[in-house]
């Protein structure tokens, strides 16, 4: 297994960084130690299933787990070395839904309130939809202040203890709306920088990391909380949740939400967001009872 392990890490180089490392390291704690040893041809699917189903961990990680040894024994059997894959068809661990948190506009202020630095990045977040690292790698000329765009050409992802600037997550450089009065919010962060500077750079020039417990988010938070005790937790990626339902309740439709997000299709979109469409669906109803009103022959009622 070790040495069809060496090619699997060897395809890596295709992906991004941060998913390069976290797939190297599940495969260091959690892949190698069991099958590292075990030649691909006396692997047998029971025992694949066994270790799946006796592994004590979170159902993302089992998953993640199984994937790479998926990943690695497919390439045995395009090697020719195995006839099937032993690790296809095992049943895996039913991965829960992440649960979504919705603020609205007022509460979103009353968070904002709490944050004794960085208000206009939350607010940022919690009204266009940036992922986080998005925004760490914004620089002054993505934003066009005259016609309260942004541009997304960056994502700042944490890879180990460093941070790494590559392109989004799709790849695919977009576009974003801001209302103006958070555009007016940026505007003072941008003051006496050069066009290449970032909005929110570190004492060493480097991208903000994602705030930890403990600091400045989740200090702002926690006192939230304290005062207001249904106060739901959000974290800094929940913020794109929050963006999102202001979104919809604001009329925005799936293809516009679609592109504001950076997702690959108004289909993901619908599949990540479906609950905030409950409403839309009722409102269909009633738009075509509009219609047809005054058009049904009332006798086929009482068919």
């Amino acid at each position: 297994m070790a040495e069809v392990a060496v090619s699997w890490q060897d395809n890596l180089s295709r992906l991004k960084p941060k998913t390069q490392h976290d797939m190297l390291a599940v495969w260091r704690n959690h892949v190698e130690p069991k099958w590292a040893a075990r030649q691909v041809a006396n692997i047998k699917p029971s025992e694949v299933q066994g270790w799946v189903s006796g592994m004590d961990r979170s159902a993302s990680l089992v998953r993640q787990a199984h994937a790479v040894l998926a990943q690695i024994l497919d390439l045995a059997v395009m090697d020719r070395a195995i006839r099937e894959n032993p690790a296809r068809g095992v049943k895996l661990p039913r991965k829960d839904p992440t649960k979504k948190v919705y603020l609205t506009a007022q509460q979103l202020g009353l968070f904002v309130d709490e944050c004794t630095r960085y208000k206009e990045l939350v607010w940022l977040l919690g009204t266009v939809g940036l992922r986080w690292g998005e925004a760490a790698a914004l620089r002054v000329r993505d934003v066009n202040v005259l016609r309260n765009r942004i541009s997304v050409e960056r994502n700042a992802v944490t890879v180990g203890s460093q941070v790494i600037i590559g392109t989004p997550k799709t790849h695919e450089v977009r576009e974003v709306a801001v209302p103006a009065t958070v555009m007016r919010m940026l505007a003072p962060v941008m003051d006496g920088k050069g066009p290449d500077e970032l909005l929110w750079p570190r004492h060493d020039g480097t991208p903000m990391k994602p705030p930890t417990h403990g600091k400045w988010y989740y200090n702002a938070l926690n006192r939230c909380m304290e005062k207001y005790p249904s106060f739901p937790r959000v974290t800094p990626h929940g913020l794109r949740h929050v963006a999102a339902g202001l979104m919809v309740s604001a009329g925005a439709n799936v293809k516009a939400i679609q592109r504001q997000l950076g997702h690959s299709s108004a289909a993901m979109t619908l599949d990540v967001y479906a609950d905030l469409f409950d409403e839309d669906l009722e409102a269909v109803g009633s738009a075509v009872e509009e219609k047809i009103s005054g058009v049904v022959d009332l006798s086929c009622l009482g068919a």
